[in-house]
């Protein structure tokens, strides 16, 4: 199947100060990686991998969400992150998957074997260059999540985690007001490491202040000074 009209580009920022206009992929990428893809459109709730399967394939997200995390010995679940539009996902370690990972919505995913996909960046300088950028991003992105998880007020956390969302969905564009939600409490109870009935407690002091409103499918920021400044305390 030719799926170069709708393979989205790889969403990863490059190096701090480093060619910062570079663009994220080009048509003659784009189609190379087209060329190898598989296209995957998978129902909400649907698995994709399980934590220690052997990695055979990367993923692209070519639109959806989709949450990583991996089920503990003692019965706790914890929430690696979740993979949005453009986002690549599928990096194993020792040839095993580290983590489970599940469609939160519908998804549609690109996949395409280790095999393929290293051949192909062996040929390819300048993709390989987009791929270490991206696993720059993802770097990123757990050094974002640290920062939460050391905030002591299940109020500062989910406003952290709120403004975490609206910044990895923003990427190098302006900021929204309105943040898309479409985890679970549940979800987000398990990504900053909380009880589901912090959380509750937490949207709820939130909402009470004034500073955010939650509605359906989302979180609306009403008093952006407020919830920037409740953010950014330390």
């Amino acid at each position: 199947m030719n799926v170069l009209s709708s393979l989205p580009a790889i969403r990863a920022l490059t190096l701090s100060g480093f060619e910062p206009t570079r663009p994220t992929l080009t048509d003659q990428q784009r189609a190379q990686l087209a060329a190898v893809s598989t296209r995957l459109d998978l129902k909400a709730r649907a698995i994709i991998y399980r934590d220690g399967d052997a990695a055979t394939s990367i993923f692209i997200n070519g639109g959806g969400v989709v949450i990583a995390f991996k089920d503990m010995p003692s019965g706790k679940r914890r929430v690696a992150g979740f993979r949005f539009a453009g986002d690549i996902f599928g990096l194993a370690e020792r040839g095993r998957y580290i983590n489970t990972t599940r469609a939160v919505t519908a998804v549609t995913l690109y996949q395409i074997p280790i095999v393929t996909l290293t051949e192909t960046l062996r040929q390819d300088a300048e993709l390989e260059f987009q791929f270490f950028c991206k696993v720059v991003h993802e770097l990123r992105q757990h050094q974002r999540k640290s920062i939460i998880l050391a905030r002591r007020d299940a109020a500062g956390r989910v406003a952290m985690f709120i403004d975490f969302l609206r910044r990895t969905r923003a990427g190098q564009g302006p900021l929204e007001d309105f943040v898309e939600l479409p985890m679970t409490r549940s979800d987000i109870a398990d990504f900053i490491s909380v009880s589901l009935e912090s959380v509750s407690r937490a949207c709820r002091r939130l909402s009470d202040s004034g500073m955010v409103e939650f509605t359906t499918g989302g979180v609306r920021i009403v008093d952006r000074g407020r919830f920037e400044k409740l953010v950014a305390r330390t």
